[in-house]
């Protein structure tokens, strides 16, 4: 109140003394522009002057407030569309997880302009979209992407071979995926993701090449590496010896070979590998290969089922092989496979009491259908008939398929080689 009472006498006082100043002298004030005059006192001129101050100050004030509040008002919309595009973010988000594809789909795409995250709403778009069998949105959403995000062709592509495989557009994933692990050959995800696309397409010596950098990578446990690596030898091993039929069996052969030079030294050793390659090597006529596979395995790890398998082989060189299975016996003495196989070849070389004292010693370790029917052939072309009606009877009710075909005492083969199944 004082101040006012204050402010009010200065005025006075002030408006005194002015009056006083007008009435001594008004002054005198002349304005011209061109054909333009302006005459008018002193004080009125000042007052006027004043009054443009204060006009030109409450505009620039106004102004200030104007333009502060549509910068106000943009960033209200700024921030409710920010709110409204994060809503509809997590409620795609939530419709992508839920399966509700069309929806996610819609609201993704429709959210990522005004996201923090446009590359997260963009590829996830992308997957609701493959997921709603709309491979041209997919597309579309990936392109989108790229644009809104430079720099992360790795996500991109890692989304891409997803829905690739997804849809079981496996060549398509495959060609994406080459792509990033040229560029990122370390990457664990883009490996395994390999790895399921080779799976797919039955590339087995692609997956054969791939597993070093598997195991490196450590994307799996050993147990299922070793796994995955022995099916795909198995299937390589297969694949290879039944390509193209009609190519030469000498041809198919060496590219077995090769393929079989491609397994790693430990696989090789796993007796379902070793004995799929071996009976393949057989049925392309090339013994003499599988043989020498074979032996190697067998010095290195000994398989009691190998050794039989070795009893079967011709590889035109029956001494050979014995002299093979006698260095054996020393170490496998009580393996009756091993004393079976070597009565066969006991048969090729024609040393028939040989033969003989092997299959007996493999019956006396463990009577096998096999020993009992080998000793009963070799016995009944030596004319001993009533050992080998015993030895018939105890091989009867299992021997399935042919016995291999073997030299006989007194005669140059043998015209007892089936032994059919009786039950």
């Amino acid at each position: 109140m004082k101040r006012l009472f204050l402010l009010i006498m200065l005025v006075l006082i002030g408006s005194y003394f002015a009056a006083e100043k007008i009435a001594e002298d008004a002054g005198y004030i002349l304005l011209s522009y061109k054909d333009t005059t302006i005459e008018t006192s002193l004080w009125i001129g000042l007052v006027l002057l004043f009054a443009l101050v204060v006009v030109i100050y409450v505009s620039i004030w106004l102004l200030i407030r104007i333009l502060g509040s549509r910068e106000m008002v943009r960033r209200w919309n700024k921030n409710f569309r920010h709110k409204r595009s994060v809503s509809k973010t997590t409620s795609g988000l939530i419709d992508l997880v839920e399966g509700n594809w069309k929806n996610a789909q819609k609201k993704l795409s429709q959210a990522a302009p005004q996201s923090d995250t446009p590359l997260i709403n963009y590829l996830s778009a992308a997957r609701a979209a493959a997921a709603n069998n709309d491979p041209n949105g997919s597309e579309l959403f990936l392109k989108q992407a790229h644009e809104s995000t430079p720099g992360a062709e790795l996500a991109i592509g890692i989304t891409k071979a997803e829905i690739g495989i997804q849809q079981e557009h496996y060549e398509q994933a495959l060609a994406t995926l080459l792509v990033l692990r040229h560029s990122h050959p370390k990457h664990k995800y883009v490996v395994q993701l390999l790895q399921q696309v080779y799976v797919a397409l039955e590339d087995w010596e692609a997956l054969q090449e791939l597993t070093p950098m598997l195991r490196k990578l450590r994307v799996a446990s050993e147990t299922r590496l070793d796994d995955l690596e022995k099916q795909s030898v198995l299937m390589a091993l297969e694949r290879a010896t039944e390509q193209q039929p009609d190519q030469d069996q000498r041809d198919r052969a060496n590219h077995l070979h090769r393929v079989w030079l491609r397994v790693p030294a430990k696989i090789r050793l796993l007796e379902e590998v070793a004995r799929l390659y071996v009976q393949s090597m057989k049925k392309l006529g090339d013994q003499v290969r599988a043989e020498v596979a074979l032996r190697e395995i067998l010095d290195s790890q000994w398989s009691d089922t190998l050794a039989a398998e070795y009893g079967l082989l011709q590889t035109g060189n029956a001494q050979a092989q014995m002299k093979t299975t006698e260095r054996w016996l020393k170490k496998h003495g009580d393996s009756a496979e091993l004393k079976l196989t070597m009565g066969r070849l006991s048969l090729r070389n024609q040393l028939w009491g040989k033969a003989r004292e092997f299959f007996m010693g493999s019956l006396a370790l463990r009577e096998t259908p096999e020993a009992h029917a080998e000793l009963g052939r070799l016995l009944k072309n030596m004319g001993e008939q009533e050992a080998y009606q015993i030895h018939v009877h105890q091989s009867f009710e299992v021997i399935t398929g042919d016995l291999p075909a073997l030299p006989m005492p007194g005669e140059q083969s043998t015209n007892i080689s089936r032994m059919a199944v009786k039950s």
